[in-house]
């Protein structure tokens, strides 16, 4: 009976072992995968870093230079760089190549992709599951690498809910100061582009980016799997959002790691009927949190490794 009342105090953590516990998941084969593409909006200056250089970042990760890569060396994992939409290749027998356009246009001034397009990002992230580097796995981490992705991922919320733009855009990159130029971005192009809340794909196409449309056709595959994916921050979350719009019961196969500072993070992990686990105000991207996730998902196992 103590241990009964013990294992309901854990909370959160009792939850996370359930879920391990039902999908007979170890923990101890994982992989982080990123996937990352440019956006064309990140011409739009919201953000720290230089418009359609994302190949800059994905080139710290493979030198194993960013802390998401050196905190993976020291638990025995590693990472997988799909290029969905990379403006600039990298050439790197590490990456998987993918890559569908160079980059996706600013969708201030035009649609972000064409239907084609996100069909084929679609189509590539279900397709990942089949490729030889994801089938010895037991449980999966996907983050993303896309600058201004968070702009766009705001953008699609907005779309998928109905919320105000206001109530789900952060500062991601940048600093607060740029919120409100953020929100007008969205609130104009939503004007401009008039997407279909009920389409996945006519919202990616207003949207982008490629690498959302990745993991979204990634996420889908979940069920059919079975093997767990373990959620980065606010992009992977969203990307998770749009999935459910296909089958409204892939939460059961999704862990949420932590709570970021980004706007409307919340307002979508409740979306998604799920909870996240810890709020470190980590808002870097890049699979840090869900690399922080295994670490306790690894932890959560070895020390109570019976099913209560």
């Amino acid at each position: 009976m103590m241990d009964n009342i013990r294992w309901a105090a854990m909370g959160r953590i009792a939850g996370w072992h359930k879920k391990l516990e039902a999908l007979e998941c170890s923990c101890n084969n994982a992989v982080l995968l990123i996937f990352t593409g440019d956006n064309g909006i990140s011409h739009e200056h919201t953000g720290s870093y230089p418009p359609m250089q994302s190949a800059l970042i994905v080139k710290e990760h493979l030198e194993g230079r960013s802390p998401t890569a050196r905190l993976l060396k020291q638990m025995g994992s590693s990472e997988i760089i799909i290029d969905v939409g990379l403006a600039n290749p990298v050439d790197d027998a590490c990456i998987i190549d993918y890559n569908i356009r160079r980059g996706s246009r600013n969708f201030l001034y035009e649609d972000a992709l064409q239907e084609a397009e996100v069909l084929r990002a679609l189509q590539a992230g279900a397709r990942l599951w089949d490729e030889m580097v994801v089938s010895n796995f037991d449980i999966i981490l996907i983050g993303e690498i896309g600058i201004s992705d968070t702009l766009c991922a705001a953008a699609i919320a907005s779309s998928v809910t109905g919320i105000n733009p206001i109530h789900l855009t952060g500062k991601g990159s940048g600093d607060s100061k740029v919120i409100e130029k953020k929100v007008d971005i969205i609130s104009r192009a939503m004007a401009l582009r008039k997407p279909q809340p009920d389409s996945v794909t006519d919202i990616l196409m207003r949207f982008g980016g490629l690498e959302i449309a990745a993991l979204t056709g990634f996420i889908t595959r979940v069920r059919e799997k079975r093997i767990p994916i373990i959620l980065d921050g606010y992009v992977t979350a969203v990307a998770a959002l749009l999935a459910s719009c296909f089958d409204s019961s892939l939460g059961e196969y999704l862990l949420v790691p932590s709570l970021s500072n980004q706007t409307g993070h919340g307002l979508i992990i409740e979306r998604l009927g799920l909870e996240f686990l810890f709020d470190m105000d980590i808002d870097y991207g890049e699979g840090l949190a869900a690399v922080l996730g295994l670490h306790l998902a690894r932890l959560i196992k070895s020390a109570w490794p019976d099913n209560k």
